[in-house]
């Protein structure tokens, strides 16, 4: 008996191998077969796959490998191995344990397993049968979530969820539920949550069941998405489809009281689980990578390959999973075809010096660090410029665009959250008051309180959306909740301001934004909310095609710079820098039209209540130019060239010359 070696697959064939897990005892030894098969469009081989976590990769076990098929009549007679017509292949513990667990006692069952229908030794074919995953996945006629064995009575769990997700259907694209076909109960009634009574142990098991290696893998995204239709889950010999799984995570989300706030996991499975049911839509890796990064992977490569499936075809990049490449080149290439294809530089505001582990450029995010911040969400710093970059030699991405100010101060470090309880909130934020209010009149100290209640939460206030959304505080209870702590600071009482509903809010925005970073000032006065590596000294730049201004430092050389990270600074988040001010009455948006499913950044008339595409700022296209038709002209607008046929997306009044005939100093930043 020795060690199994694979056959290698004749790619162009579209050949995968499938295993063939023979019936046994479950204590008994795992024997398998593995044959090749071909999977393409015209012939489909009955299977299953399987998604698990690998578990520790040095807790090996051995297993039976059955290389002469013509024996397996008389192995399965005498009930035993026979060692002399088997090879042995290790494998991890968790996977062993999911063999068990799964095998039939009197049938067999063919099954695709990563760890061992790929040859994980071989790199080139890793990276061949990585691509054909997405076929895989939607290929089997199921997918079994193995999520390990019963521990923590984590079958009082999955019976819990069960009896929840099995009574209510969710649209997850309207996050709401309503009762099942054949249930009458009210979903939003104390009925069918009575029903199973959520004791302290109910609660725990829940949290320790979502808190389970599976669900913090990178690769169930794409293996569950897939098949999602045809997938169940299995903890220990307790099975339940994934279709009553997440409905029923959603309902508990939806009743905060069933577990602990302190372990209270829900709503982060209910943003995964919009993955998982195919619902976290992205046009682009750029919008997949940084909801994906706190996820957990063997290889950093598969931080781009393990999400490739996700994004529409055309989007991919032309990436090809490599694992003869290094990880730093994967994570280069995509920056740079991502530039390239979308003509933006978005992918900078995942930068940060902040989350940094591998030696790579600072232009280059460093996906295998999970982010310590929030990213800005409708920042509009360089308007809708394109950007004007170009890769030079030896990690040199030279991209256009203008310093605005530097930093001067740090007036606040972020080191902990904002406590929920009013006594210790409102110290907190008189701490912050304190920490920005200088000397001068009453009317420059409520100017500094305005600022300061617009940075601590990168100014997410309810009206800067259309339709109007509860989802984000108001400016006028935030601003009232600032002065009523400056108040109590001033009058120096210990009796903290009420908090309503939207100060909360308020405060948990602070939290969010907040993360990672730090209040600073600048030369010329303005607050800034930066990342914690910002030093005095450094710039705060708007980049053409990078809606965030971005904090940069002069490297060593004295003529490049270094990406620090995107930063919030009141008065150029919407084009200020670029355009001047907008006009009292006028005031930027973001509009969701459900028509075409996306939301967009327009223009809103404070004194008509109109809403526009066009910038009020801009002046008249240049010669030959006009605003042409398309589908989604009441959202965005399209560029037509009558003299020369061109036509884009990107505002002709926005290029380089144009802005410099402005008066706007652009340079050109060589980033490092």
């Amino acid at each position: 008996m020795g060690p199994y070696e694979y056959t290698p697959l004749n790619e162009e064939a579209k050949e995968i191998r499938l295993l063939t897990l023979l019936p046994d005892d479950y204590d008994t030894p795992i024997r398998i077969s593995i044959e090749i098969a071909i999977l393409s469009a015209s012939e489909v081989p009955q299977f299953e796959a399987l998604s698990y976590a690998w578990g520790d990769v040095s807790d090996l076990t051995d297993i039976f490998i059955q290389v002469s098929p013509s024996k397996r009549s008389e192995l399965q007679r005498l009930g035993g191995v026979d060692t002399t017509e088997c090879r042995t292949l290790s494998v991890t513990s968790n996977l062993f344990e999911a063999l068990k667990h799964i095998r039939f006692g009197d049938r067999t069952r063919v099954l695709w397993i990563d760890a061992i229908c790929v040859d994980q030794t071989n790199l080139a074919e890793r990276s061949n049968q990585v691509l054909r995953m997405p076929d895989i996945y939607t290929s089997n006629k199921g997918v079994v979530v193995w999520l390990g064995p019963e521990s923590n009575n984590s079958s009082v769990a999955i019976k819990a969820i069960q009896h929840f997700g099995s009574r209510i259907t969710v649209d997850w694209d309207l996050r709401s539920m309503a009762p099942a076909p054949e249930s009458t109960l009210d979903p939003y009634s104390e009925d069918v949550y009575d029903a199973v009574e959520p004791t302290p142990q109910v609660r725990l098991s829940i949290d320790n069941l979502l808190g389970r290696a599976w669900f913090e893998r990178l690769w169930i995204i794409q293996e569950v998405c897939l098949a999602v239709k045809n997938a169940h889950m299995l903890c220990g010999l307790v099975k339940i489809s994934y279709e009553h799984f997440s409905n029923g995570v959603f309902y508990l989300a939806n009743w905060r009281e069933v577990l602990d706030p302190q372990v209270n996991r829900l709503w982060v499975m209910i943003e995964q689980l919009l993955f998982l049911s195919n619902k976290g839509t992205y046009n682009d890796l750029d919008g997949v990578l940084p909801q994906t990064r706190h996820r957990r992977c063997s290889d950093q490569r598969d931080r781009i390959f393990a999400i490739l499936s996700l994004v529409p075809e055309s989007e991919r990049l032309d990436i090809r999973p490599d694992y003869t490449v290094s990880v730093a080149e994967v994570f280069q290439s995509v920056v740079l075809q991502q530039v390239k294809r979308s003509s933006q530089l978005n992918i900078l505001r995942s930068c940060s010096m902040n989350d940094r582990f591998m030696d790579i450029p600072t232009w280059v995010p460093d996906w295998s660090v999970t982010s310590s911040t929030e990213s800005l969400r409708t920042s509009w710093a360089s308007t809708s410029a394109k950007a004007y970059s170009c890769f030079e030699a030896q990690g040199i991405l030279a991209a256009t665009g203008r310093w605005v100010t530097v930093v001067n101060d740090i007036r606040h470090i972020f080191t902990r959250p904002i406590p929920k309880d009013p006594q210790a909130s409102a110290k907190a934020i008189g701490e912050l008051i304190s920490a920005v209010k200088g000397g001068g009149t009453n009317s420059s100290n409520v100017d500094r309180l305005h600022l300061l209640c617009r940075t601590l939460c990168a100014a997410e206030f309810a009206e800067k959306y259309i339709p109007a959304t509860e989802d984000f505080p108001p400016w006028e209870e935030s601003i009232k909740y600032i002065m009523a702590c400056d108040e109590r600071l001033r009058l120096n009482t210990r009796e903290p301001p009420q908090q309503s509903m939207f100060a909360r809010l308020y405060l948990h925005y602070i939290n969010g934004f907040s993360k990672g970073r730090m209040l600073v000032t600048t030369t010329d006065g303005q607050l800034g909310l930066v990342p914690q590596s910002t030093e005095p000294g450094d710039k705060v730049c708007v980049i053409l095609g990078c809606s965030s201004p971005l904090i940069l430092r002069t490297a060593d050389d004295g003529s490049s710079h270094k990406v620090v990270g995107e930063c919030y600074l009141d008065g150029i988040m919407t084009g200020e820098a670029l355009l001047g001010e907008l006009p009292k009455q006028w005031m930027h948006v973001q509009k969701l039209f459900p028509e075409y499913s996306l939301e967009y950044g327009i223009f809103l008339d404070g004194n008509t209540g109109q809403i526009h595409v066009e910038d009020p700022r801009l002046g008249p296209l240049p010669a030959g130019w006009r605003i042409g038709s398309h589908q989604e002209e009441t959202a965005w607008n399209w560029f037509v060239n009558d003299a020369t046929g061109e036509e884009t997306e990107w505002d002709p009044r926005l290029e380089p010359d144009m802005l410099r005939a402005r008066g706007v100093e652009l340079q050109e930043f060589r980033l490092v």
